[in-house]
C-alpha cells in the first residue's frame, strides 16, 4: 500500500507528461537501465549505413586493425578519408553542400571530428607519436554484435562525449542530463512531424531552470543542435527538416522507424533493490530527521537517497512556516456543507455514499484522507470516525493550489489521551522491524537495569533486542487501570496494559508467544511526553 508520502510526493505531474518524480529522477540518471521507462530493445539494428556515426566509427576501427593512421601535423584525420566519409552521403552538412564551407578536412565537418575523438574517450583507440592506433578495447569492440556495437557507442557518447562542444551555445551539461526525458517525448509524441519548438517548450516546463543557461529561444535551437542534429541523427534516429519558414524557423522533428524499434516505454520499470548500504544510509537519515521533527516518517525503497533529502529539506521549511500559523478545524474549512449526524445514517449503503460525498468535499479545499488502517472500518464506523474526530482535528489550513494529508492514525492518536496514545505508539514501532525505531520517543536519560543512561544507551539496548528476532507479530494490546501509583511530579507520568505478541527467532527460527501486563514510564521534555521506561513479557528496558 502506497504510504501518505509517496501518495503526495510521487504522483504523475501533468508538467511530465503523466510521468511521477521517481519514474523522471531514473529516467535521467539510469537511462535505458533497469528503473527507466524508456528502454532499449533487442531488435535488429539497421545496417551501419543507415546510422552514419556506427559507420564511420566501424570503418575506422576496421582500417586501424589493418594499421596504424598517420594523422596530420595538426592531429587530424586525413584529409582523405573525411572526404570519402562525407561522400557516402549519410551526414550531409548544409554549410559544405550550400558552398559555403568548403571541404578540406577533419575540421570542416563535425562528423568526422566525433567519429575521431569519441573511440579516444571510450579508449577504444589510442593516439601517439602523431599516429591512431586500436586498443585491446578496440580489439574486443570490433568483434561485438551490430547490436551491442551500437547499444555501446549510443551509451557511452551520450555518457562521456560532450554534446555541445561544438554548437556556440553555453557549456552547461544541464541540457545534455535531461536527454533521457526528451527520449521519452520523442517515444509520445515523435510519429508525428513536429516543430523543434513543441519539444522545447515542454524540456522549460518540465525543467524549469534550464531558462538560466539557455534563456528565450536559445534553448530550443540548443535542442536542435545539441541533441537532435549532433546525437540523434547521427545515429539514423531522427528525422530533421527545414519548415518552410526558413532557416530561422524551427525545422520539423520526427522520430525514424529504427528509432521506434530500438526504443520503447516500459510502463512497469522498477528499479534494482537498494543496496544494504543505502538501505543503512536511509533509515539513518530517516531516523535523523525524525528526531529532529519529533514525527515518524515513512518512505519508499525506491526513493533514491537526494530525493529523500530535498523532500526532508522542504519538510522542514513548511513546519516553519507552519508553525506561524493559526490551526481551524477541518469542519470550518467546508463552510455551510450539509453534513448528516451519524444517528442520522440507517445502514452501510448510505454511509459509503455520505463518506464519498465528505471526502470529495474535502478533497476540493485540499484535504486528502490516507485511509490507511480505516480500510478495515465498517462503512458506519467509517463514517461516525469522520463525522466525530476527523472534522474537528485542528489543521493549519493548506495553501492554494496545494494538498495536506491526513491519515487515521493520525487523526486517533490527537484524539487519544497522550500518554495511552504514546504507549501504543511505543509497542507498535518495537514492533516494525522493516522500519527505524524513532528515536524521539525516547527521553533524553532512560533507566536500565535501575540506573540512569544517556538515551543512546537506552536505544543500543532497545535495537540489540530487536535484533533477536525475525518477526515480531503483535497480537493483543489495551490500557488496564493498574496500582495507584502517583508519579513523583506532574512532569512525570506511569501507564499499565496488557500485550500479547509473537516472535520468529532470528537464528533457529522457531516462534514464541509472550503475553501478559507492562507498563511503562514517561517524563515530559519541553511540551512531548517520552518514554524513560518499559517493561513487558520478554522485554525490560
Amino acid at each position: 500500500m502506497p504510504t501518505a508520502f509517496e501518495d503526495l510526493s510521487d504522483q504523475p505531474l501533468d508538467d511530465f507528461e503523466g510521468l511521477r518524480p521517481g519514474q523522471v529522477h531514473r529516467l535521467l540518471h539510469n537511462f535505458l537501465d533497469r528503473g527507466s521507462i524508456v528502454r532499449l530493445s533487442d531488435a535488429d539494428v539497421p545496417p551501419p549505413a543507415a546510422m552514419p556515426l556506427v559507420h564511420f566509427v566501424r570503418d575506422l576501427l576496421d582500417r586501424l586493425a589493418e594499421r596504424d593512421i598517420p594523422l596530420t601535423k595538426k592531429g587530424n584525420l586525413p584529409a582523405g578519408l573525411v572526404k570519402e566519409w562525407y561522400a557516402t552521403g549519410l551526414l550531409p552538412a548544409r554549410d559544405i553542400d550550400s558552398g559555403i564551407t568548403k571541404l578540406s578536412g577533419e575540421d570542416d565537418y563535425l562528423p568526422a571530428q566525433v567519429a575521431k575523438h569519441l573511440p579516444l574517450v571510450m579508449g577504444w583507440t589510442k593516439k601517439r607519436h602523431n599516429k591512431l592506433s586500436l586498443t585491446a578495447k578496440g580489439k574486443k569492440a570490433r568483434a561485438l554484435s551490430e547490436h551491442a556495437f551500437f547499444a555501446t557507442l549510443f551509451r557511452q557518447h551520450l555518457k562521456l562525449f560532450n554534446l555541445g562542444w561544438a554548437d556556440g551555445y553555453p557549456e552547461s551539461s544541464a541540457l545534455q542530463h535531461v536527454f533521457g526525458y526528451l527520449a521519452y517525448l520523442l517515444l509520445l509524441f515523435g510519429t508525428e512531424e513536429r516543430p523543434a519548438t513543441f519539444y522545447g517548450e515542454r524540456l522549460r516546463r518540465a525543467f524549469p531552470l534550464l531558462e538560466r543557461d539557455f534563456p528565450g529561444t536559445q534553448l530550443t535551437t540548443a535542442l536542435q543542435l545539441r541533441l537532435l542534429e549532433h546525437y540523434l541523427a547521427y545515429y539514423g534516429l531522427i528525422g530533421v527538416k527545414p519548415n518552410a519558414g526558413g532557416p530561422y524557423h524551427s525545422p520539423g522533428v520526427g522520430t525514424t522507424i529504427a528509432f521506434r524499434k530500438l526504443f520503447y516505454l516500459d510502463r512497469g520499470a522498477a528499479p534494482d533493490p537498494p543496496t544494504e548500504e543505502e538501505n543503512y544510509e536511509r533509515q539513518l537519515r530517516t531516523a535523523l530527521f525524525d528526531a529532529e521533527m519529533g514525527s515518524q516518517s515513512y518512505t519508499s525503497d525506491e526513493l533514491p537517497l537526494e530525493m529523500l533529502e530535498a523532500f526532508q529539506e522542504q519538510v522542514r521549511q513548511f513546519e516553519e512556516q507552519q508553525a506561524a500559523q493559526d490551526t481551524v478545524t477541518v469542519r470550518s474549512l467546508l463552510g455551510d456543507m450539509p453534513i448528516l449526524l451519524p444517528s442520522d445514517i440507517p445502514d452501510n449503503q448510505i454511509a459509503t455514499r455520505e463518506a464519498r460525498r465528505l471526502t470529495e468535499a474535502l478533497e476540493r479545499v485540499g484535504i486528502l484522507l490516507v485511509e490507511d488502517e480505516a480500510k478495515e472500518l465498517e462503512p458506519k464506523d467509517y463514517y461516525d470516525y469522520l463525522h466525530n474526530l476527523l472534522l474537528d482535528f485542528e489543521i493549519v489550513p493548506p495553501p492554494p493550489g496545494s494538498r495536506r494529508a491526513l491519515s487515521f492514525s493520525e487523526v486517533v492518536i490527537a484524539s487519544m489521551d497522550p500518554i495511552e496514545a504514546l504507549t501504543e505508539h511505543f509497542l507498535l514501532s518495537l514492533f516494525r522491524l522493516d522500519v527505524p525505531f524513532p528515536v524521539d520517543l525516547l527521553a533524553t536519560e532512560m533507566r536500565l537495569a535501575n540506573r540512569l543512561v544517556p538515551r543512546q544507551r537506552g536505544l543500543d539496548h532497545l535495537l540489540n533486542w530487536r535484533r533477536q528476532w525475525r518477526e515480531i507479530v503483535g497480537l493483543a494490546f489495551d490500557v488496564i487501570d493498574g496500582p495507584q501509583v502517583e508519579p513523583p511530579t506532574d512532569r512525570q507520568a506511569i501507564q499499565f496494559y496488557l500485550v500479547a505478541y509473537e516472535v520468529v527467532n532470528a537464528a533457529s527460527g522457531e516462534k514464541e508467544v509472550f503475553e501478559g501486563g507492562g507498563v511503562m514510564e514517561f517524563i515530559l521534555e519541553g511540551e512531548e511526553w517520552r518514554v524513560t521506561g518499559a517493561q513487558f513479557p520478554g522485554f525490560c528496558l
